[in-house]
Formats: C-alpha cells, sequence, structure tokens
C-alpha cells in the first residue's frame, strides 16, 4: 500500500463529471412513505467509513430504511480511522471504483476534489433535505463547489464530572491546596490544577482523560490544548498558518505552551493513557475514571445514554478552557486580554459524505446521502449514543423533545446543547485546517506529539522540526496554492 505523500504526488483530475439533470432523481423523506418507489431493486452501493462504533454505526441503521424506500442494499466497508484517508485516496489515485460513497473528513476534501461529484445541482432539486436548516454547509464546499453532503457537526469541548466538583469536602480539600474552591474549569490554569489534584488517584478518580494514540485523532487533542493561547478574536489564522505567507505557527509559543500542558496531562489520566484514541476517551469517561474529559460531542450522550455508564445525571459541558494571555503571530509578543480569551473550536469540521466519479449509480449515491442527512434521520442519529454524528442543523438543537425521550436528562441537556451551539456560533469560533495534504500535517502532527509526551523530545524542540515539516509538504504541493487555498478556507480575499 503506498504511503498517504506518495498518494499525494500522484494526484491528477480524473474528467468524470455527472450532474444531476436529466438522471429521474426522486427526493427521499423518511418520514412519509408516500415516497418509496424501490426502483432501484436489486442493486448495491459500497459505501466505505471508518470502523465503528462511531459513524459505522450509523451507516448500519440506515441500510434498512434506505432498502425499504429506494430497493437497493447498502454494503459497508469500514478502516481504522488512522488507515481510512490512506485507503481511499489509494483508490481514488490507482483510478479504482471500489467505493460509491466515502463518509470521511471535511478536512480531507481538498484531496478528494479532483475525484469527486459536484452534487450542488441535486441540492438545489432536493426539497425534502431542508437545507436551509443545515448549519455545516461552509465545510462541505471546496472551491465554491459543494462536493460533499453534511453528516455530523464537531466541536471538542470540555466535560466535567458535576458531582466531584459539587462536592463539599472535596472543594474544601482543594481551596487548601490552591486557594479556590472547586468550580467547572473555565481558564487553562483552572483545569490543571483540577486534574493535579485528582492526578494520583487519592479521591477514587483520576484527573482528566484526553486521546495520545498516533492514528487515534491526536491531532485534535493537541489542538485543543493550543486554541485558546493561538486565536485573538477577530484574527484570522493563528493556529495553523500566517495567512500572509504561508509560515507555519506551529513552532510559535503559544503552541508550546499548549504542548507542555497537553504532555503534563497525560500524567493525570487512567494508566496507558498514551495509547488512547478518541473512542477510548469516552469509554473511560463513561466507566466514570475521570473528573474532566476532551472530545467532540460524543463523550456526553455516551455517558448519558449508554446502558453501562456510570455518570448519567452527572456530565456539565462547556467550551474549552480560555486565558487571558494570547500569543499575537502578527507582533510576535505575548498579549494580555482583559476578558477571557474563550474560542470555539470547530475541531475536525464534522465527518461529511463524498460521491466518486466512478460511483455506479451516481443518483442513487446522491440518494444515499440525502436519506442520511435528511431532517428525520439524522435526528435519529444525533440523539443515539455512539452514532457519531453530532448536532448539524439548527432543528437538532431546537428539538429538545427528541433529546429528552432518547433518555438525556436536565440540567446536562441544556448545558451540552449551549456548549455545542455557542461554540457552532460563535464569531470568533476557529475552524479547523483545510487545505490539500491536511491529513499529511495532521499525521506529523500526531508523531511530534508522540515525541513529546514520551519524553522523547521537548515541546520546543519537536514542535521546530514541526514547523519544519510543514513548510515541506507546503513546498512540494506548490506554496502559491496552498495559500490561495487556506486564505479561502479563512474567507480572505485580497
Amino acid at each position: 500500500m503506498l504511503k498517504r505523500r506518495e498518494f499525494l504526488e500522484q494526484m491528477a483530475a480524473i474528467g468524470v463529471g455527472a450532474a444531476a439533470a436529466g438522471t429521474g432523481l426522486t427526493l427521499l423523506d423518511p418520514t412519509k412513505q408516500v415516497f418509496a418507489s424501490r426502483e432501484h431493486s436489486g442493486q448495491t452501493l459500497t459505501v466505505i467509513t471508518q470502523s465503528g462504533p462511531p459513524i459505522a454505526s450509523a451507516v448500519q441503521a440506515s441500510m434498512a430504511p434506505f432498502k425499504k424506500l429506494t430497493g437497493a442494499s447498502v454494503k459497508l466497508i469500514t478502516a481504522p480511522f488512522g488507515e481510512l484517508y490512506t485507503k481511499t485516496v489509494e483508490n481514488f489515485v490507482t483510478g479504482g471504483s471500489s467505493y460509491d460513497v466515502i463518509l470521511g473528513a471535511s478536512s480531507w476534501l481538498g484531496d478528494y476534489n479532483p475525484y469527486v461529484v459536484d452534487i450542488g445541482s441535486f441540492i438545489k432539486k432536493d426539497h425534502s433535505l431542508n437545507w436551509n436548516d443545515v448549519i455545516y454547509k461552509g465545510n462541505s464546499l471546496w472551491g465554491n463547489k459543494q462536493i460533499a453532503m453534511p453528516v455530523d457537526g464537531d466541536n471538542q469541548l470540555s466535560y466535567y464530572r458535576r458531582d466531584i466538583i459539587e462536592n463539599k469536602s472535596l472543594s474544601k480539600a482543594f481551596k487548601k491546596e490552591f486557594g479556590k474552591p472547586l468550580a467547572p474549569p473555565t481558564t487553562w490554569d483552572d483545569f490543571m490544577n483540577i486534574a493535579r489534584f485528582f492526578g494520583d488517584g487519592k479521591h477514587g478518580i483520576h484527573g482528566v482523560v484526553e486521546a495520545y494514540r498516533h492514528g487515534g485523532q491526536a491531532f485534535w487533542y493537541f489542538m485543543s490544548n493550543c486554541v485558546a493561547w493561538c486565536s485573538i478574536p477577530g484574527q484570522k489564522g493563528g493556529l495553523f498558518f500566517d495567512p500572509s505567507n504561508l509560515k507555519p505557527l506551529v513552532s510559535d509559543p503559544g503552541h508550546i505552551k499548549g504542548m507542555q500542558n497537553y504532555a503534563e496531562a497525560l500524567k493525570y489520566g487512567p494508566p496507558g493513557m498514551i495509547n488512547f484514541d478518541s473512542n477510548e476517551v469516552r469509554q473511560r469517561f463513561a466507566h466514570g475514571e475521570a473528573v474532566l474529559g476532551i472530545d467532540w460531542d460524543d463523550t456526553p450522550i455516551i455517558g448519558e445514554l449508554q446502558k453501562d455508564s456510570k455518570v448519567h445525571g452527572k456530565i456539565g459541558s462547556q467550551l474549552l478552557p480560555g486565558t487571558h494571555r494570547v500569543w499575537n503571530y502578527k507582533t510576535k509578543k505575548w498579549v494580555t486580554m482583559s476578558k477571557l480569551n474563550r474560542p470555539g473550536w470547530l475541531a475536525f469540521g464534522g465527518w461529511c459524505g463524498v460521491i466518486s466519479k466512478k460511483a455506479h449509480d451516481i443518483p442513487l449515491a446522491y440518494k444515499y446521502l440525502s436519506f442520511v442527512a435528511s431532517p428525520a434521520f439524522s435526528l435519529k442519529m444525533v440523539t443515539a449514543a455512539n452514532s457519531g454524528m453530532n448536532p448539524y442543523r439548527f432543528s437538532h438543537f431546537s428539538n429538545v423533545s427528541a433529546w429528552k425521550k432518547a433518555g438525556y436528562p436536565e440540567p446536562d441537556l441544556r448545558e451540552y446543547l449551549n456548549a455545542m451551539k455557542t461554540s457552532d456560533l460563535d464569531k470568533n469560533s476557529v475552524h479547523d485546517m483545510r487545505v490539500p495534504g491536511a491529513a499529511n500535517f495532521q499525521d506529523d502532527t500526531e508523531v511530534a506529539a508522540q515525541k513529546v509526551v514520551s519524553g522523547q523530545s521537548s515541546a520546543k524542540n519537536a514542535l521546530g522540526q514541526l514547523a519544519s515539516q510543514w513548510d515541506a509538504i507546503n513546498n512540494s504541493k506548490g506554496k502559491s496554492k496552498q495559500l490561495a487555498a487556506y486564505k479561502a478556507s479563512l474567507s480572505i480575499t485580497t
């Protein structure tokens, strides 16, 4: 199997387009059986995504109702997250037609773009989709083309055990050590002090749980530790590259501070946390092993709805911690802010579905994406434990009764929905990296993080080397093209 970087060097556009006009598209509304046509009886649609339960379980849940509506069967192929990008891009580059639909990361669209269908004309005809209800439209665009269907919304947030934080005797002991009572952490200093207080397990629970495993989505957890230190409100860029010249910013003092916190937090988690991926984070928190957690929107819903959870009704949700001290990459100085800097972080940008230009039946593939993203089916998925799909429609937030019917308790539900919606709609929220080769930047970052958290390198040295690697990736892909793509992702037009 080719390595990721080898794939990207071989990329060339495949000129096999498809338009919606004349396809005989039958729009789907899963709440109205009158639309069921079964015109695709006997056909099979091949879908690939990450190994489950997250995302793969949602595909499995779609199979029976989609077949009932269209007559078509869905064949699911999975790959571990760390291999999904490689496997799908290899198929594209070699001219393969193994997959009709790919459910992957929105940050990979720069590499998928030459090989997938522009579905904009399909969406315009699809009144059952209720497109205006979708929040995450922008993350499925590339070069003003609608090449993907959002099927997920993503923020990384912080979570805490309300019952532990509100424990009076623990709060008294914490105040004696740190000078203030226990409270949900709003700053990184508070967050780290709580992790330290519980870290040795003397209070019967560990301090924090995060993901560190290479190939286990550690890139986004590291960046969660950095975003407040690196992002000044109203200043575009800061987390990844200088948008004036594409200089990598990953070795600046804000990232070094974030990496130092990330490495220290490893000492305060459950044994073996260096090998945890995102799914392990969720399960460990649900099993009651940590006071604090950082993750996407999945940790609370698993903790509230999974049958063997020990934390039902005990989970607080909020934005990631903030800081009053922020690195200004333009002036190359620390800035002290009077108001706490606590931006939302739209990590990963949501899972999305793309259709290969070599799909065996492009209209059928679109019908599948329309079904998965439909208001009714998507609401069922975002209110289900471990589907891996989180709210990405306005109606997902407003339909509170659906969450309560699923078993999500108050006051946890109110905090959960408010935290996600605040992050989604905050004008200062930081968006994920969206440039060609994003998976390469992510992979190299996880390798660098492993060197630091395992004690092989200092944060400064590892991130300095990483900045050089990022620069080399941009040079290999054409710096002017990369800069244009990065500016477009930040909506910079000059």
